[in-house]
């Protein structure tokens, strides 16, 4: 298994131990919405989330790389 991959694996499990031991519901605002919502939902969603951007800009690096070759 690569180093990257055995890195990232151990990140996403501690913010799945770091997320279920912050089960609280809390409540979330934003502009005039108001959710009572599980943290863990919370955390998640945000790691989710910037995974994802991660993942696109990296998929956009590669292909800004290809085309200027």
């Amino acid at each position: 298994m690569k180093f990257r991959t055995s890195v990232g694996l151990l990140f996403a499990a501690i913010i799945v131990i770091f997320s279920l031991q912050n089960a609280e519901v809390i409540d979330v605002k934003f502009f005039f919405w108001k959710l009572s919502i599980s943290r863990v939902l919370v955390i998640l969603g945000s790691f989710g989330v910037g995974l994802l951007v991660g993942i696109l800009l990296s998929i956009k690096k590669k292909i800004m790389n290809k085309t200027q070759i």
